[in-house]
């Protein structure tokens, strides 16, 4: 299933994590009511596509006045946007996100996917949060810290603060950053997800902790990728006719590069 930034944040926030104010809008004039209801004095003005590296396409704009969101919502709404996770003709933006901005000191990495070594689900944070994480993967992949949670136990504290002081999450802030991880994985299992991923995860100037975006299962390859990467190369290998037997032949390509977490 395909959900966008917006909907993967409401989701979110019914499972009590704190996540930014904000208000989907499909016309340039819905984007200006939403911005006057949020209040500002600062807005973000996102493309809503099932894609990442909005940012650097041109998808994500900052607005500091009603006429910069009705002047930036036009601009990007009916843009193709082309990221590196779209196809060289990009994206249409039929829907945005108007949202408050916020006073990012640090932005981190956090996710929760299935590990297919240990056949848990696996928490990965990295300090180096608001980047492709396949390059801090590549380039260093010591920055990238990953649990492996017992299901008949659940994210522990003990564990949620080993990724949370690895990370370099200041002291004052540790507690919220906890609760925001266990709620996290809480939310993964309750929603049957394959994966969510919050990237940024940032620290707020007041020392709060929120998903500044998220990444629901059109992405999931992205976290499933760094895992992986992170694994011993015979645990894992893409399917090929030649290597299955008729009893243990995947339906299709996504069962195996893709699997559903408790399946």
């Amino acid at each position: 299933m395909k959900i966008h930034e917006y909907q993967g944040k409401e989701i979110l926030r019914k499972f009590g994590v704190p996540v930014p104010r904000g208000i989907a809008a499909f016309t340039v004039q819905e984007a200006v009511e939403a911005a006057q209801k949020l209040g500002g004095p600062v807005w973000v003005v996102k493309a809503q596509i099932h894609a990442g590296g909005r940012g650097k396409g041109g998808g994500v704009k900052l607005a500091r006045s009603i006429d910069e969101v009705k002047a930036l919502a036009g601009e990007i709404l009916g843009m193709q946007l082309v990221t590196h996770q779209t196809s060289p003709q990009g994206q249409k933006v039929r829907r945005l996100l108007i949202e408050d901005g916020a006073d990012i000191r640090h932005e981190y990495y956090v996710s929760a996917v299935t590990d297919r070594a240990s056949q848990r689900v696996a928490l990965m944070a990295s300090s180096e949060g608001g980047m492709d994480i396949e390059e801090v993967a590549h380039a260093t992949p010591e920055k990238i810290l990953k649990v492996i949670v017992d299901p008949a136990v659940g994210l522990t504290d003990a564990q949620a603060t080993e990724l949370a002081n690895g990370i370099g999450v200041p002291a004052g802030s540790t507690a919220q950053c906890v609760d925001v991880l266990k709620k996290l994985y809480q939310c993964y299992m309750e929603t049957d997800a394959s994966l969510v991923e919050i990237n940024p995860l940032i620290l707020e100037g007041g020392g709060g902790i929120k998903p500044a975006n998220s990444t629901w299962p059109t992405s999931a390859w992205t976290a499933r990728s760094v895992a992986w990467s992170m694994a011993p190369a015979w645990r894992w290998r893409p399917w090929t006719p030649s290597s299955c037997t008729a009893q243990n032949r995947p339906t299709s390509w996504t069962s195996v590069v893709a699997p559903h977490p408790r399946k």
